[in-house]
């Protein structure tokens, strides 16, 4: 296994999903780069990265999920690498993405989650990548804090939400989740980016109907 390892190394090199230099999947100048979300700026309730004051995403809805946080806004190099990883099956990205995901959490909300689950991707989207980008992500999760991942929610077919705008995103993912339990009382529900927070928002919406106390929601990036 190693040497065949070797030999796809030697002929497909590992590049930076930031800036294609090779070595690392993300190398450190790209790392540092990453246009983090500062939580001192960001809104408490749905994480909007300068909704600290007022939250234009916050102020006339009510969320399902308790909190919400972003490791960085969807902007280069974190948008790269978050393309490539779900749609250019990249798939070692999902545990580096997961882990600088992680670091968020434990930083924001250390020792809170008792539990991991995620968005699923819809079937015609695991047979198209062959694989959950969503599930990759939150298995490094948590595996970091140390905490089970809980395959929890089971998702119906829908429309792909980027091509649609925020009410049509509202109505796709309207009732397309259900979950079953057992499950903790305490869930940390991630995803790779919120866009308008209706999937995730649905999502947390099935896993309380399941019998969650509270949901908090993780996502790589956040889109405007």
């Amino acid at each position: 296994m190693k040497l065949l390892e070797g030999l796809a190394e030697l002929i497909f090199p590992t590049q930076c999903a930031g800036c294609e230099m090779p070595g690392a999947l993300l190398c450190e100048t790209c790392r540092e780069a990453l246009p983090r979300v500062t939580a001192e700026l960001a809104c408490p309730r749905c994480g909007a990265p300068y909704g600290a004051l007022v939250c234009t995403e916050c102020w006339n809805r009510e969320w399902a999920f308790e909190a919400a946080l972003s490791l960085g806004e969807f902007e280069a190099p974190l948008a790269r690498a978050v393309v490539l990883h779900k749609d250019a099956a990249e798939q070692r990205l999902g545990a580096v993405l997961g882990s600088l995901l992680a670091e968020q959490v434990v930083l924001r909300w250390p020792g809170w989650s008792e539990a991991v689950a995620f968005v699923p991707a819809t079937r015609a989207a695991i047979r198209k990548r062959g694989f959950d980008h969503g599930k990759a992500i939150a298995s490094e999760v948590a595996r970091v804090l140390d905490v089970p991942l809980v395959e929890a929610l089971e998702r119906a077919a829908a429309r792909d939400q980027r091509a649609l705008g925020r009410e049509e995103r509202a109505r796709n993912v309207a009732g397309s989740f259900s979950a079953a339990g057992p499950i903790p009382a305490r869930v940390l529900l991630c995803d790779d980016v919120f866009t308008t927070g209706a999937t995730l928002d649905a999502a947390a919406s099935a896993l309380l109907a399941a019998g969650v106390q509270n949901v908090r929601c993780a996502s790589v990036a956040r889109a405007w």
